[in-house]
């Protein structure tokens, strides 16, 4: 019989809920600012159907939140408090699925123009301010992290799809998006993929300089062929830091071994 009083995956505990409630109402909070905004924005772009891009905002907002909850609720979080840390995370979430958002009124792109850079470069600013705000608050965490490392793929992958909406790239450019879940789904068919790798400065420094080039292609002064030149060096670059860490991924496996 289990003990009343011991935590479970079926019954939260006092903290776990009281950081779930927290989430909600930062959730309630963000959910319809960002819907408005996206509209908005969409709206003075110069887009006839600015409902489309609200709608997305909302719906990738919906389902990012019930994963984020999803996982508060499972005892991934071991803190008491949701920190702002976190929350800079939820919001930095938001800007995303409203830039996702545009991606389904590109005629909007150009009307934006640099306001769209600035929503975007305020996005990736965020992603740095959450994790110095962990370390500062002591709330630091697995799921934090990997709450982090998604937000970085989804960012990479919704910027990808702006520049190719934008006319800067062409399609093959989302495929910068795609070098994480690819290398995630290889890692289920190779063991040794699975490993974890040690921190290394130089990839964080390319994460920082794979984003940063990304905002910078939406910017209007930057055009075609430029552009094309410039996502192309940007997407070999980054298969060439994957290429490295799966080449030290199999070495380790062989020394295992």
């Amino acid at each position: 019989m289990l003990n009343p009083q011991s935590p479970s995956k079926l019954a939260p505990t006092v903290a776990q809920r009281s950081v779930m409630v927290q989430a909600l109402g930062t959730l309630v909070v963000l959910v319809p600012m960002a819907t408005w905004l996206s509209y908005n924005l969409a709206e003075l772009g110069g887009s006839t159907m600015p409902k489309d891009a609200a709608m997305a905002t909302a719906t990738l907002l919906g389902l990012g939140s019930m994963g984020v909850l999803m996982g508060l609720s499972r005892g991934a979080y071991p803190h008491d408090r949701l920190g702002l840390c976190n929350v800079v995370t939820v919001t930095r979430g938001a800007g995303i699925c409203i830039l996702a958002g545009l991606i389904f009124v590109p005629h909007a792109l150009i009307g934006l123009g640099w306001l769209l850079v600035v929503l975007a470069g305020l996005t990736l600013a965020l992603d740095g301010l959450d994790g110095w705000l962990a370390r500062r608050s002591g709330l630091r965490s697995d799921f934090g992290a990997r709450f982090d490392v998604e937000s970085d793929v989804a960012f990479a992958l919704v910027l990808a799809l702006l520049a190719w909406q934008a006319d800067k790239v062409g399609l093959w450019f989302v495929a910068l998006g795609l070098l994480r879940p690819a290398f995630l789904a290889a890692s289920m068919v190779w063991p040794a993929l699975r490993a974890p790798l040690p921190d290394a400065y130089w990839r964080k420094a390319m994460a920082a300089m794979q984003m940063s080039v990304q905002v910078a292609l939406l910017a209007p002064l930057v055009q075609p062929p430029v552009s094309s030149l410039i996502a192309g060096a940007l997407l070999l670059a980054m298969v060439l830091s994957f290429a490295v860490d799966i080449r030290w991924l199999l070495g380790q496996k062989g020394q295992r071994q």
